[in-house]
């Protein structure tokens, strides 16, 4: 099953079976990335961490498989956001059995919004959890509910977006990127165990910051800590890194550190 689509217009369109675990079940994951004149940015990553992903659901979907639906639809006309999709494809109600059944396998892409690349946004801790236990914290799964409706409740109060706490209190992320907080000199991001979706441009980041003079560590990191953040960013592949203006009401400095927002505007150039 395959579907391209580009400002609204739909240019290739298949049936689409209703039975689909995805649409029903929501057993699917999905991954968003760049794409700049058909090349996707830090491609290798972006399949490498959906087909993971979709392994770890138990999701029969290879490299060659996503590899060659992006070489044979993906061109030099073709700029935005793209994303992925695939599901374990349509079988009767509650089956497990899904071994002998392909993956249904969409794709859109959308206009980006280069005014919300690097561009500041507010924060506010949602009363909702996540469950550190739970496969969706830790994986790109169609499971998005929570998210949507911290969103939601954020925007009701005037912020941006929602920061999430896992069930004992430990910072992750936020509805749609990762975090990196400033304490002190040094930039933590909370570990992929804590209920953290191991975001490209985090690891992205954390790859290449010696380069760029930023000192970064992996720790968790307590909800009574928020109070001391010196300042704080969120990371993620459409919006490449957004500065943090305003926490739960307490005013940080809305500036990226030196040298991200030229190192993120670099790989985009080089790709």
């Amino acid at each position: 099953m395959f579907l391209l689509e580009q400002s609204g217009r739909q240019d290739t369109i298949h049936p689409f079976d209703l039975r689909d675990r995805g649409l029903l079940l929501a057993h699917g994951v999905f991954d968003t990335s760049l794409v700049v004149c058909g090349t996707v940015i830090l491609h290798s990553a972006h399949v490498n961490r959906l087909v993971g992903d979709a392994g770890a659901l138990g999701i029969a979907i290879d490299h060659k498989r996503i590899n060659d639906l992006l070489d044979n639809n993906l061109t030099e006309d073709h700029s935005g956001v793209l994303r992925i999709t695939v599901t374990s494809g349509p079988a009767e109600r509650w089956s497990l059995d899904t071994q002998m059944i392909p993956p249904t396998v969409l794709l859109s892409l959308s206009p980006v919004s280069k005014s919300d690349q690097f561009k500041s946004i507010s924060l506010q801790t949602s009363l909702i959890r996540r469950n550190s236990t739970s496969p969706t914290s830790r994986h790109k799964t169609l499971a998005y509910t929570d998210n949507l409706a911290a969103l939601r409740a954020a925007g009701a109060d005037g912020y941006d977006d929602a920061l999430f706490l896992n069930t004992l209190g430990k910072v992750c992320c936020t509805t749609i990127g990762n975090l990196f907080l400033k304490f002190g000199n040094t930039w933590t991001t909370p570990p992929i165990s804590d209920g953290v979706l191991p975001g490209v441009m985090r690891r992205w980041i954390m790859q290449i910051a010696q380069e760029i003079g930023l000192r970064v560590v992996e720790r968790t990191i307590q909800e009574d800590e928020l109070q001391f953040v010196k300042a704080a960013f969120m990371t993620n592949s459409a919006r490449l890194a957004a500065p943090i203006s305003n926490l739960n009401e307490r005013e940080l400095p809305a500036k990226l550190p030196e040298g991200l927002k030229s190192a993120a505007m670099e790989l985009i150039r080089k790709s």
